[in-house]
């Protein structure tokens, strides 16, 4: 079978003035940069034969896949596997969010009190790359997601463990894509051509 190709797009910047972690919550839309970075990336992505575009039902993700699928003239679809994680730190702001749980998110107390697991997310993520590549195999789709679901199905496939360092030194910046090559349960990851 022809391995089906994703590519992951974190979507783009988000206009949040209170700063606070919004999480999976409604009305936080694209800020005017996050705009322009979707466009950015459409312009980048035309050359590469995409056949859909699937998105998280966020409005930053829809709005984002929007953007680039009014570029491409492909029309967006969504998936509830691709969503933000489930956090429990939902309207707190970014500085304390930043200072004091950032680094231990994923930790057993938080995930004890309902922090939403890495393995429950990676599970959904491969779930969604699992059931594509039998439906569309040898297709190139964009994915719309978020920055913690996206890396963290990179690292689990790659059999890496999901630590704050690993996350610090390879998240995507908003609007920034990854390419993945998937096929009968094999991952080929694509270096970052965006940066």
């Amino acid at each position: 079978m022809k391995p089906t190709e994703f590519i992951f797009i974190r979507h783009g910047e988000v206009y949040n003035p209170k700063k606070v972690l919004y999480g999976r919550q409604g009305r936080f839309a694209l800020s005017l940069k996050g705009r322009q970075e979707a466009e950015a990336a459409g312009r980048m992505l035309m050359s590469r034969s995409i056949s859909l575009i699937i998105a998280s039902p966020m409005l930053r993700t829809r709005q984002t896949a929007k953007v680039i699928g009014d570029i491409i003239g492909v029309k967006p679809r969504y998936s509830r596997l691709l969503l933000e994680v489930r956090t429990i730190f939902e309207k707190i702001s970014l500085a304390e969010y930043h200072e004091k749980i950032q680094v231990n998110l994923y930790s057993e107390e938080f995930v004890s009190k309902g922090q939403e697991p890495v393995e429950e997310i990676a599970s959904r993520m491969m779930k969604f790359v699992k059931q594509k590549a039998r439906q569309y195999p040898g297709k190139t789709i964009l994915v719309v997601s978020h920055g913690d679901p996206i890396l963290i199905l990179k690292a689990v496939s790659i059999n890496r463990e999901f630590s704050w360092n690993y996350k610090r030194s390879n998240y995507l910046k908003t609007g920034e894509f990854m390419a993945l090559k998937y096929s009968q349960g094999v991952y080929e990851w694509e270096e970052n051509d965006n940066q």
